[in-house]
């Protein structure tokens, strides 16, 4: 179905209400209570507030991005997402519009359904498990294995365990995808974050267990050290194979 392009569309009260719910959704460990959204009459500001681990606010945002684009969707629109750049607007990290009209897919809803954790199983397999993309925007998503994961020096033990502990699920039952950037411009992290939260999306559809590892990353010099890898390791989402009961 072709998309229907429209005026400036100024949110109702309901669009308003679900818009707000799906930036709830999202993960947002390191904004301790701060709201980094702005909701003005035909669009959403994303910011960032001053102070903190700048680091951690941009990935959260990022996932927090990605919620209000299926919620769009969802709801009927095609999100349009500016991204501002730092030394212009050191405040807003992004603005979403309203491109044009479309009716969602299944894929749209499901997606919105995974936000709240519920599980669609409507996809054929597991497509996440052979994810393994070329950089796009500055981000790579890699696939890696239990083996070559605890080969990672300084992280790989710290992930494995976070991901697997000892004992809870054999070598063959899960896996993880590195996340790295071409840089750690406010632009390259936010998309990090945005690629992360997709996989707990799809993960999340698939009806999967999966967790996101950050703290290994935390310190500047693990980031600067971890060298064979295509470009700076952010994070990392490990996925359990088996679908939940």
């Amino acid at each position: 179905m072709s998309a229907a392009v429209l005026g400036t569309h100024r949110w109702t009260a309901e669009e308003t209400r679900i818009l707000v719910r799906a930036a709830r959704w999202a993960p947002r460990r390191w904004l301790r209570g701060e709201w980094p959204l702005e909701i003005r009459d035909d669009g959403v500001d994303v910011v960032e507030r001053p102070g903190g681990d700048s680091r951690g606010k941009l990935i959260a945002c990022g996932a927090l991005l990605l919620h209000l684009e299926v919620a769009m969707r969802a709801l009927g629109w095609i999100p349009e997402t500016e991204f501002s750049h730092d030394d212009a607007d050191p405040r807003r990290i992004a603005r979403i519009t309203t491109a044009a009209r479309k009716r969602p897919g299944a894929g749209d809803l499901a997606s919105f359904g995974a936000m709240s954790g519920r599980a669609s199983y409507s996809c054929d397999g597991i497509p996440i498990l052979s994810l393994d993309e070329e950089p796009a925007d500055g981000v790579r998503v890699k696939s890696l294995s239990p083996r070559r994961i605890r080969a990672l020096p300084k992280v790989g033990g710290a992930l494995a365990r976070t991901i697997a502990p000892p004992g809870d699920a054999p070598e063959d039952a899960w896996s993880a995808f590195l996340i790295t950037t071409a840089s750690e411009s406010r632009h390259h992290l936010v998309r990090a974050g945005q690629a992360a939260q997709r996989l707990r999306l799809l993960a999340t559809e698939s009806g999967v267990r999966c967790v996101t590892v950050t703290d290994p990353f935390d310190p500047v010099k693990v980031r600067g050290s971890l060298f064979g890898l295509a470009g700076i390791p952010q994070l990392a989402v490990g996925v359990h194979h088996a679908r939940r009961r």
